[in-house]
């Protein structure tokens, strides 16, 4: 996932809406670059939503690789919910925000619906695998994305976003093929201790 934003650490949802690294974020983004360059992925991907451009420049500088840019990385869109804060929105949305939480509600108001999310990011990964065989593929991305990767290899009903935590610049590794891939391990943290 991309580095820290500064909606991130004030618990705003982001979704759509194009905030830039923090200071704290870009010193992540360098962390994962690390991290990464022990996996020596031959290709790099990312969202066009500058937190996750951001953030694969600067991986892209240690890796000596080009990001390419595909917007079915983006994060969903949270509609009127976009900017607000969780305990805020709580508040004031009520039932409609619990009904989101426990996944209940496939939209949010005036929102992208997760079934759409999934859509967009499966035809990414179906189309990576089969262009991409045999290689390590690097993606940034957001929380939403790497939440449907993680349902579909699973095959795991989308009954709840909130069924993964994934933190910024956390690490996802999911390995394979197109016949069977594995989650090797989701939201790994520690290369952001190591410095």
């Amino acid at each position: 996932r991309h580095g820290e934003t500064p909606w991130t650490r004030a618990q705003r949802y982001q979704g759509r809406s194009d905030i830039p690294l923090s200071a704290q974020g870009r010193k992540q983004a360098r962390a994962v670059a690390r991290l990464l360059k022990r996996e020596k992925p031959t290709r790099l991907y990312t969202s066009d939503l500058r937190r996750a451009q951001e953030t694969a420049r600067i991986i892209a500088t240690f890796l000596k690789l080009k990001p390419r840019i595909d917007s079915r990385l983006n994060e969903i869109d949270f509609g009127s919910w976009e900017g607000a804060h969780y305990p805020e929105l709580s508040k004031k949305s009520g039932v409609l925000f619990r009904r989101w939480r426990e996944g209940k509600l496939r939209k949010p108001p005036g929102g992208e619906s997760v079934d759409s999310l999934a859509r967009r990011v499966q035809k990414f990964f179906k189309e990576i695998t089969k262009r991409h065989p045999e290689e390590t593929v690097a993606v940034v991305t957001h929380g939403g994305p790497i939440k449907m990767f993680l349902f579909h290899v699973l095959g795991a009903r989308r009954a709840s976003i909130w069924s993964f935590r994934i933190d910024p610049a956390s690490v996802s590794l999911l390995q394979g093929n197109r016949d069977l891939f594995q989650i090797t391990w989701t939201n790994q943290m520690h290369h952001l201790n190591s410095r």
